[in-house]
């Protein structure tokens, strides 16, 4: 198996550990808010949403004067609905969180690759990934809360995420990455 593959599988899988420590833990439940009843949100989610989807309230299809209106008043609400129920910790989903974490491993690779010949050893390595991580979960992170109206904590919590999980792939895959200079 060439090194660079091993690195992006290994890579990955610190992608993978990260990511159950970070949302095993208390803190990303910390920024979420709570129905007064489940059950009950749930049964009129479905009585008001006509399917699985993505909803944004008041909706954009709405008469410009009206939706004006509407988001003047509020309330204003992104909702991601899925109708039909899921398997609790389904192996198909962490088969394919994994895949997902290893697609951008690769492309992570493809970019060191590309600039190795400016980095001078492991440190620079890992420091591009994560500025290039941090760059993605910045972006990423803060589109929400300002052009959708989302709160911050919870974005802010899914930038920290994904800002440590650039970095742990970085640790790992840094390692493994050729590098023109000695290490």
């Amino acid at each position: 198996m060439p090194r660079t593959l091993l690195g992006c599988l290994l890579a990955a899988l610190a992608m993978f550990v990260w990511g159950a420590a970070f949302w095993m833990s208390s803190l990303p439940r910390r920024t979420l808010g709570r129905t007064a009843d489940d059950e009950a949100a749930g049964k009129t989610l479905r009585q008001m949403l006509p399917g699985s989807g993505t909803y944004i309230v008041p909706s954009p299809a709405n008469n410009p004067e009206i939706l004006d209106k509407l988001i003047r008043v509020g309330p204003i609400a992104t909702i991601h609905f899925h109708d039909e129920g899921i398997e609790p910790m389904a192996p198909s989903v962490f088969i394919l969180g994994y895949l997902h974490m290893l697609a951008v491993v690769i492309l992570l690779a493809a970019l060191l690759a590309a600039v190795r010949d400016s980095l001078t050893g492991y440190w620079s390595r890992v420091g591009f990934v994560t500025v290039a991580g941090f760059a993605a979960a910045f972006f990423a992170g803060l589109n929400g809360p300002i052009w959708w109206h989302q709160p911050w904590a919870w974005n802010l919590m899914s930038a920290l995420y994904e800002f440590g999980a650039w970095t742990a792939a970085g640790l790992v895959l840094a390692a493994f990455s050729p590098s023109s200079q000695p290490d």
